[in-house]
């Protein structure tokens, strides 16, 4: 191995030293750049340099991407229309940077060139639909073809669609990939733990016993019933609830703690008691230049931890605001005005802020780790128990 790599080695000098003889004599000696190689070297060009047993590709080149070998015009005049279908759909503007189609959908236009005429709606309803349809399925069975290989992990989660309909989704993961298994109406029924149960071995049932590892819920009393007896009848299966959920229910339980409960009501009525006002959100956002204390977060609690961060962050701003005569004549109402006193009051009072830079040193460590566990970039069950030791070290500094 080791003759080997010398061998690679040294054909990669060879080859670098006759490219560089081959350089132009207007360049200068001192343009290389580094690693030996010169800012012109490039796969494409490489092609005339003896391989000498070396793969080109190991190499990367250094070019220009698509977007620059376009003039500024063009691009704006692409960023205009784009634009202005969107504006004329009332499509959300994330859509643009959302999912793997969009680029892709732009550099297939350039491809085709001029004079193509884009699908009606009836044909990305039926036609094309029909051929995205067929092609998922077949990826959808390629993805079946490895849970033997792996081995699954079944998830399932309880939430509530925009009309308030109760819904269980259950979802399959399996070599990094997640894929939709089903969903079930839990309208009107009662989440008992026999009836959880029934239904998350009814899709083990479909998914395969011997492809399932693990089933993963939320850690609700029900759920973690259901779990056990789901361990109970399949005994190679193994139930565990989501790292979220479990830290959700710690912010929960500290929020209840009276003191900090306390203070989090009262960090909800500054902020409710300003963003019922749209005047008195502008007046606002003189002073913080343009920024929103409302923010959400992962869960419930985070978004209450965040909202009382934001309000730390700008104390001195909303400290300013309460001293000017806007505030005053835009709460002169009746019902804002004895509000309006006891929001400037809280405000004012160096007491509130102490106690709320207290909840949120105790409460920041937490929230950092349920958004470590939240983030789909990369597996945290190597780092989570790590990061569990070191919350508990810093929550405990804090309280002393």
């Amino acid at each position: 191995m080791k003759q080997t790599m010398k061998e690679s080695c040294r054909i990669f000098e060879e080859s670098k030293q006759e490219h560089q003889k081959g350089a132009s004599s207007s360049q200068s000696s001192n343009a290389r750049i580094k690693h030996g190689l010169t800012r012109s070297f490039s796969v494409r060009e490489g092609a005339s340099i003896p391989p000498k047993g070396i793969d080109p590709y190991m190499f990367p080149s250094k070019q220009k991407s698509i977007k620059s070998l376009f003039s500024t015009e063009d691009v704006k005049k692409v960023g205009t229309t784009i634009s202005k279908f969107f504006l004329f759909n009332v499509i959300p503007f994330n859509a643009a940077g959302s999912g793997p189609y969009y680029e892709s959908m732009i550099d297939t236009i350039v491809e085709a060139g001029l004079g193509i005429k884009g699908p009606m709606g009836y044909q990305i309803g039926n036609t094309y639909l029909e051929e995205d349809v067929q092609e998922l399925e077949v990826y959808i069975t390629t993805l079946k073809a490895k849970w033997p290989i792996y081995g699954c992990i079944i998830t399932c989660d309880g939430w509530s669609s925009r009309t308030r309909k109760p819904i269980i989704n259950f979802m399959i993961y399996c070599d990094r990939i997640m894929i939709y298994h089903s969903s079930v109406d839990t309208t009107n029924i009662p989440k008992t733990v026999n009836y959880i149960f029934s239904l998350m071995d009814k899709v083990v049932e479909q998914v395969g016993e011997e492809n399932v590892v693990q089933v993963v819920t939320d850690n609700k009393a029900s759920f973690k019933a259901a779990g056990m007896l789901l361990m109970e009848k399949r005994k190679h299966l193994l139930w565990s609830p989501y790292a979220a959920h479990c830290i959700d229910l710690m912010l929960e339980d500290i929020a209840s703690m009276k003191q900090i409960e306390e203070t989090l009501d009262q960090a909800k009525m500054i902020v409710g008691f300003i963003y019922n006002s749209l005047k008195v959100v502008n007046l606002m956002k003189v002073f913080n230049k343009d920024r929103d204390l409302l923010r959400l977060g992962i869960t419930r609690f985070a978004t209450e931890f965040i909202s009382l961060e934001s309000l730390i962050r700008y104390e001195a701003d909303l400290k300013r605001m309460c001293t000017t005569n806007e505030w005053r004549e835009f709460n002169k109402d009746r019902s804002r005005k004895s509000l309006r006193d006891k929001v400037s009051n809280l405000i004012l009072t160096d007491r509130f802020w102490k106690k709320a830079g207290e909840v949120q040193t105790m409460m920041e460590p937490l929230v950092k780790v349920l958004k470590l566990v939240d983030q789909d970039k990369k597996p945290t069950l190597s780092i989570i128990y790590e990061a569990m030791d070191r919350t508990k070290l810093a929550i405990k500094a804090s309280v002393k």
